[in-house]
């Protein structure tokens, strides 16, 4: 018990740990509140998402920084020897740069901080990171090809 008491301690004890839980629990009362009934708590759970959901939202405030020190670091991706993986990874990298902007307005507009209309920043941030899985999607495909092709080359 008490390993296990530590190991939870332990992923909470950093960000991308506390993230993984709180994604991992938003999208599960998500679910659960989505095809629960009323009288199970699936409207309670939804609430809960909601709050988790938000809370996300802050915390990713602060992502900015890491995010450009590691775009900054990638750079132009001149390691990578695809250069179709270097340029979908650039591409990448250009999207999640900009979704955190779009997203911190959009919440800046909700919050009453600024005094605009959020529907079409919290448009563009979705449509920022709807296009950043794309491209992560499509970096992975590439990679398991290679990865296929090269084992195809090594077992003849």
């Amino acid at each position: 018990m008490a390993g296990a008491v530590c190991a939870v301690v332990n992923v909470l004890e950093s960000y991308r740990g506390r993230d993984r839980l709180i994604r991992t629990l938003c999208y599960s009362c998500q679910l659960i509140g989505g095809v629960g009934e009323e009288r199970c708590g699936g409207r309670r759970l939804l609430i809960v998402a909601s709050q988790l959901s938000h809370c996300r939202t802050v915390l990713r405030l602060f992502d900015d920084l890491s995010m450009l020190a590691y775009s900054l670091q990638y750079g132009l991706g001149k390691k990578e020897k695809d250069g179709l993986i270097r340029w979908i990874s650039v591409l990448g990298n250009i999207c999640d740069q900009l979704y955190y902007p779009c997203e911190h307005v959009a919440w800046a507009a909700d919050a009453g901080v600024l005094h605009i209309k959020s529907d079409k920043w919290w448009t563009a941030s979705t449509a920022l990171w709807a296009l950043s899985l794309l491209v992560g999607m499509i970096r992975s495909l590439r990679r398991l090809i290679k990865l296929k092709r090269s084992e195809g080359e090594h077992s003849e």
